[in-house]
């Protein structure tokens, strides 16, 4: 499946005409506390995607709960998944390319404290829209797993403990709403992929 995206080639000038210096990862993340994850192929998600994303981020305590949007652009081939944030003025403040070798990553200068790192969106989207089975080798290197249901997946530990939970509105997943919970550290993402013709 294909999806078009309006705002693509903006992404694509914005990402090649900057001049940032962009800093370059291994393509582990963080999943847990001092635990990390190897990330599966840009490949394995069987299909090319081109969509305009907002992502919500909610974390904190009742009485301190905090909330920030983030306008997303998502572009995923065989190669590469290229992922870039920008400001509700339309100014690009963050940027990742993951070629399934290496991730490269940017945030705009004096936002790092206050802007999720690039790659943990990119693990809270590829852990809630990539095959069940692309998990199943890089989870099993820590002794976790990813189970799936109709509309939910858990992300469990090696005691079998839930580490996070997705919750989805539609199938394909992407169509509709989708909800990522973080039990232990306590957070919330919820994906809202805007609606456009798609093709095989």
């Amino acid at each position: 499946m294909k999806l078009k995206c309006l705002y693509f080639p903006i992404l694509i000038m914005m990402l090649s005409a900057c001049s940032m210096q962009p800093q370059t990862h291994p393509v582990q993340v963080e999943v847990n506390k001092d635990v990390f994850v190897t990330l599966p192929k840009p490949a394995e998600l069987g299909e090319r995607l081109n969509v305009s994303q907002l992502i919500t981020a909610q974390w904190g305590h009742a009485e301190g709960n905090k909330e920030q949007k983030l306008p997303v652009q998502l572009q995923v081939d065989q190669q590469s998944v290229v992922l870039a944030g920008f400001s509700a003025w339309g100014a690009r403040i963050i940027s990742l390319s993951y070629s399934g070798e290496e991730i490269q990553t940017y945030v705009l200068s004096g936002l790092a404290d206050t802007l999720p790192k690039p790659e943990q969106v990119l693990f809270n989207v590829m852990i809630s829209i990539w095959p069940v089975e692309s998990w199943s080798a890089p989870l099993a290197q820590i002794g976790w797993s990813l189970v799936e249901s109709d509309f939910e997946r858990f992300l469990l530990d090696e005691n079998g403990q839930i580490v996070a939970s997705v919750s989805y509105q539609a199938h394909p997943y992407i169509d509709g709403i989708i909800v990522f919970k973080h039990l232990q550290l306590n957070y919330t993402i919820t994906i809202e992929t805007s609606k456009s013709d798609t093709d095989k």
